[in-house]
């Protein structure tokens, strides 16, 4: 159930776990005791995400917000799990203030009872199925946002924005400030003099006068040969799947073999451009950048962000 609440002037969204009723808690019950939990918030969050988790038997619960506002769950989510049982409350504040949260939980019988919070980095993601992957990557600062605590998941991702994250992905920042290719991918290239040139190249990564941000980027992929001859107007548009999977492809190939002994057949690649169909073999075969469950690969379609920041996981699990 989702409920809009107004709190000194700011709208805030609330969805809670199962039933949300806004009224003060009231005593407790007989035979029941109260525990109670705190947390403070230092900065206003966009997002922000309380569960209270017990294993002695089902619970209710309020959480006063800063300011005063009650919000109560009345009735706890049952969780199964490994043999085990159990419940939780939960609360999902949009815009939530800064300040004391105050969680007063009505049990069956005094135990301890777990208070988890999850702060996303980003305030469209929670639930996101590459959730987990974007923050990830975003802690390793391979990926940001767009501001205002934004990732847009489901944005179409450019070809100058993924190069991009794929160089960041594949390089790591020295004590001069400058960023080096990874030793971990480095030391697997199989042509040895361009494995040694990639250890002692080093990029600054950083804005140039009258140049496009994305030019440092663009250039240092270029040297080690893992992009096309893309034109700068289309990199500035939404990459193609057969494109990214030409991108990943050719990082591939500079540490595996070009193909694999048995590769995914896909019913709708024989009209496209031979390599694009070897880099959709290769990608597909280590499982890097997957097709659809129908047997189609959809080459021509779009990559959101959300699909891209995937396809960069996996190509980093494949060079590991």
């Amino acid at each position: 159930m989702m409920r809009e609440i107004v709190y000194r002037g700011v709208n805030l969204v609330v969805v809670l776990a199962l039933l949300l009723a806004v009224f003060p808690l009231a005593a407790s019950a007989a035979g029941r005791v109260e525990v109670s939990k705190t947390y403070e918030l230092n900065e206003a969050a966009a997002y922000i995400s309380f569960i209270l988790e017990g294993s002695d038997g089902e619970f209710d619960s309020a959480l006063r917000m800063p300011g005063g506002h009650v919000l109560r769950v009345t009735k706890s989510n049952k969780i199964s799990a490994g043999g085990k049982v159990q419940w939780t409350n939960e609360y999902v504040i949009r815009k939530a203030p800064r300040g004391t949260y105050k969680f007063t939980i009505s049990a069956p019988k005094r135990a301890y009872y777990n208070l988890r919070v999850n702060v996303p980095l980003f305030s469209d993601i929670p639930g996101h199925w590459a959730q987990e992957d974007i923050e990830a990557l975003a802690a390793a600062g391979t990926v940001a946002g767009y501001g205002e605590g934004r990732f847009g998941p489901n944005d179409q991702v450019t070809g100058e924005a993924l190069i991009k994250m794929l160089v960041l992905s594949l390089t790591e920042e020295l004590p001069n400030g400058k960023r080096q290719w990874k030793k971990s991918f480095r030391w697997r290239v199989k042509d040895e003099r361009l494995g040694a040139q990639m250890g002692l190249a080093e990029y600054s990564l950083l804005p140039e006068t009258g140049k496009r941000w994305s030019a440092p980027y663009l250039s240092a992929a270029k040297e080690i040969g893992i992009t096309e001859d893309w034109s700068a107007d289309g990199l500035r548009e939404p990459f193609k799947r057969k494109e990214v999977a030409l991108l990943a492809a050719n990082v591939m190939r500079m540490v595996a073999p070009a193909r694999l002994a048995k590769t995914p057949a896909f019913s709708d690649m024989n009209a496209v451009e031979a390599k694009y169909r070897d880099a959709v073999s290769l990608t597909a075969g280590y499982s890097v950048f997957s097709g659809y469950p129908d047997g189609t690969f959809r080459p021509e379609e779009h990559v959101t962000r959300a699909e891209a920041a995937i396809v960069i996981t996996r190509l980093l699990g494949f060079l590991k």
